[in-house]
């Protein structure tokens, strides 16, 4: 049984579906396989994953929502990505979280940071799938990324590591954050703003390095993070903290910050969730327009950010959709979209989405 009913979503963005499907499945499939990822053992025997599995987890089908308009190989990659980030993580807790091995899990993060290259720089020899898999795809993406991109998604990509860390350093000490810290922590090192530099390279177009630091791109990306993140946790506290022994889970903060019923917890982080899809609205009509207007950039620039901001509004549609689809998750009783449009969306077919054409001069 699940552990709560889900709450009802603010869903204000229609869940597309990227045609390429079927051709992202195929190559994420033999990729997988190519890194070793399908051969992985576990210390205590058996797999990490094995073909059964990563079908079931169906990582294409959550990158063919969240990025629904990227041609066939920019698809392609983006999966390679997130089966690389989804096996690292199951990777890690087969090999460090269960045993609580701190040191070890040291070790490995450092490791895999090598990898990250730059211009110039040699990796070492793959020992693992994880090594091997972002080798690759390091090797695959960056070249073709501006070098203030590359600082960013190093940057976010080594955040994940430390978020790593501090859940294994909370397990260790059975010690459960508070919510001002959980928010806190999450949204620095969590896997969204990771998610959000991915975007850039589906969408084509990178976030002008002026903008990048500024208040409202900030306040974007934290609120996508959040939103992100607070979905997730809604629907994988069944899988974290009542199978894997977690305890970096929203939902698991409230109940017992608030010692309030389970129930009540999800509900509570399902209205903040909500909170923070509305801040990102706001931020993207009002904020957005007038940054754009401020630092008088061209044309080019401006429609490059627009198209930022809609690839985020599809990844928060996109990617509720594939977490009440994917065997990963609890997800009894959620609402999935009745007919999933599979072609871009004409202007005006939705009031609560946000066109490119409104960031763009006039």
């Amino acid at each position: 049984m699940q552990a709560f009913t889900l709450p009802g979503f603010y869903i204000p963005y229609p869940a597309r579906l990227n045609p390429h499907l079927e051709r992202a499945r195929e190559h994420s499939n033999a990729w997988a396989r190519e890194m070793g990822m399908l051969d992985s053992p576990k210390p205590g025997g058996g797999l990490v994953w094995d073909e059964q599995a990563l079908a079931r987890m169906d990582y294409a089908l959550m990158c063919a929502y969240t990025h629904p308009d990227c041609d066939g190989p920019a698809l392609d990659l983006i999966t390679d990505w997130y089966v690389w980030v989804f096996f690292f993580d199951d990777h890690f807790l087969e090999h460090f979280k269960h045993s609580r091995d701190l040191r070890g899990a040291k070790a490995h993060l450092d490791r895999l940071e090598l990898f990250m290259t730059v211009d110039g720089q040699e990796p070492p020899e793959p020992e693992n799938p994880a090594e091997a898999g972002l080798k690759d795809l390091w090797q695959r993406t960056v070249p073709s990324m501006s070098s203030g991109w590359r600082r960013r998604f190093i940057t976010s990509t080594h955040n994940l590591m430390i978020e790593s860390m501090w859940e294994l350093n909370n397990i260790d000490q059975g010690r459960i954050a508070n919510p001002i810290e959980y928010i806190q922590m999450r949204r620095r090192v969590g896997g969204a703003p990771w998610s959000a530099n991915l975007v850039e390279y589906a969408v084509g177009a990178e976030i002008p390095d002026v903008l990048a630091g500024t208040r409202p791109l900030h306040v974007l990306c934290d609120t996508f993070s959040d939103a992100v993140h607070l979905r997730n946790d809604l629907f994988s506290y069944q899988r974290e903290v009542r199978e894997e022994g977690e305890n970096s889970n929203a939902v698991l903060v409230f109940e017992r910050f608030l010692d309030c019923p389970t129930q009540e917890a999800a509900e509570l982080v399902n209205e903040l969730l909500t909170s923070r899809l509305l801040q990102f609205e706001d931020t993207a009509l009002t904020e957005i327009p007038a940054l754009l207007a401020e630092h008088s950039l061209r044309p080019d620039e401006q429609v490059a950010v627009g198209l930022y901001v809609k690839g985020l509004q599809d990844w928060q549609s996109g990617g509720h959709e594939w977490h009440a689809r994917s065997s990963r998750y609890m997800n009894e009783g959620a609402v999935t979209s009745p007919g999933v449009s599979r072609g871009p969306l004409g202007l005006g077919t939705s009031a609560a989405r946000l066109p490119t054409a409104a960031l763009a001069p006039g």
